[in-house]
């Protein structure tokens, strides 16, 4: 049995823009399955010059599918809204996206890395 695992992070913040983006990614290989996961946190500022906007209720998205030809499942939870901060005595609005995705999939046995001998 031979264990893989990748994990990639990225934080990208555009203060001019507003904007925030932080994006975590794993790949791992484990018992002849490949795992996929990504999560990411999406944040825009905006500034409120009048505060009579109303807020929405955040929504949430949630998928499962499931592939039995393809031996693939995924999963994918989605939630987006907004709310109000106090910064510097300004209040802004923030709208907010976040995003968890999940792909396990089968590796076909001659696709498995098998360990090095010598």
């Amino acid at each position: 049995m031979i264990e893989m695992r990748e994990l990639l992070y990225k934080n990208l913040t555009s203060l001019s823009k507003g904007r925030k983006i932080i994006a975590i990614s794993e790949e791992a290989q484990k018992n002849g399955f490949l795992t996929r996961t990504s999560r990411r946190f999406i944040y825009v500022i905006k500034d409120t010059p009048n505060l009579r906007a109303s807020l929405t209720a955040p929504r949430f998205y949630i998928l499962k599918i499931h592939d039995s030809k393809n031996k693939k499942e995924r999963f994918i939870f989605k939630a987006k809204g907004n709310f109000y901060v106090v910064n510097n005595n300004q209040v802004r609005l923030v709208y907010f996206c976040h995003s968890f995705k999940i792909d396990l999939l089968q590796i076909p046995a001659s696709h498995e890395e098998k360990p090095v001998t010598h």
